[in-house]
């Protein structure tokens, strides 16, 4: 392929986050193969597909960009052959989680990467703690020491290091979750779906159900929001490069589609 005679190393860190930047899944042809001439100098694309102008990008991002999207891409490789459901970007109170997967417990995945800063961790994973029975923050090795102090300590902390995962800290199931937050993230549709005898009243709800009730159906509401987007990723992974996944899951779009027209 193509993308072999490229020396994916040669390009800088300066054009590597600008390719991450300027990439857009949904870019036709003409402006994907104006952004590789930028920042690879290729002009001859003949006998080149669209789907090689995609994949070589996605390389490109997966090495050498340590940037959020390839950290999700290794958070869905962790996942995607378990027994789970998993989403993407959930707003829980006035904070949004990167990633969460729900089976038996409920997870969440806070990411920074070597190019975020730390001044919302503490808000966030306060947030995240009032939801989840297991919270983890997902960092570049550099943020470890300031991230250490700013999580409480039943937090689990992953690293991912070319490709491989380190944990850095164990997470310890989190038993002070708060039913009030968590009946907030359900749409009116999915409160009167599992609470219809109460007409959806939160306050007849917190009357009536006990915090375990509560949480059980949390994870139910959750599962069945996103079991279908998370299957068509699963059912499509090998058609879907990395760096995309989320699109995917938020579209549901055939992949032929995307890389190929």
């Amino acid at each position: 392929m193509f993308k072999n005679s490229l020396n994916i190393d040669s390009i800088n860190a300066e054009n590597v986050l600008a390719l991450a930047k300027n990439y857009n899944l949904l870019d036709y042809a003409p402006k994907l193969k104006s952004l590789i001439t930028e920042y690879f100098g290729l002009t001859d694309f003949s006998g080149i597909s669209k789907y090689e102008l995609h994949q070589l990008v996605n390389d490109t991002l997966l090495s050498k960009y340590k940037g959020e999207s390839t950290l999700k891409s290794m958070l869905v490789e962790e996942f995607i052959n378990l027994d789970v459901i998993a989403a993407f970007e959930i707003k829980v109170n006035t904070s949004r989680v990167d990633f969460l997967t729900i089976n038996g417990d409920s997870k969440s995945f806070e990411i920074k990467s070597e190019l975020d800063n730390l001044t919302k961790l503490a808000k966030q994973v306060n947030d995240y703690s009032e939801v989840f029975e297991f919270n983890y923050i997902v960092i570049d090795s550099k943020h470890y020491d300031k991230a250490i102090k700013i999580v409480p300590p039943e937090y689990g902390i992953w690293s991912f290091e070319n490709g491989k995962k380190t944990i850095l800290n164990e997470a310890v199931k989190n038993t002070n979750l708060n039913p009030a937050l968590q009946l907030k993230l359900f749409s009116k549709k999915e409160l009167s779906t599992y609470y219809n005898v109460f007409n959806s009243d939160v306050k007849e709800i917190l009357l009536n159900f006990n915090r375990e009730d509560i949480n059980k159906t949390f994870k139910l509401m959750l599962k069945k929001r996103y079991s279908q987007r998370w299957q068509f990723v699963k059912n499509n992974k090998e058609e879907i490069l990395p760096i995309d996944y989320q699109f995917f899951f938020n579209s549901n779009i055939s992949p032929n589609i995307i890389y190929n027209c």
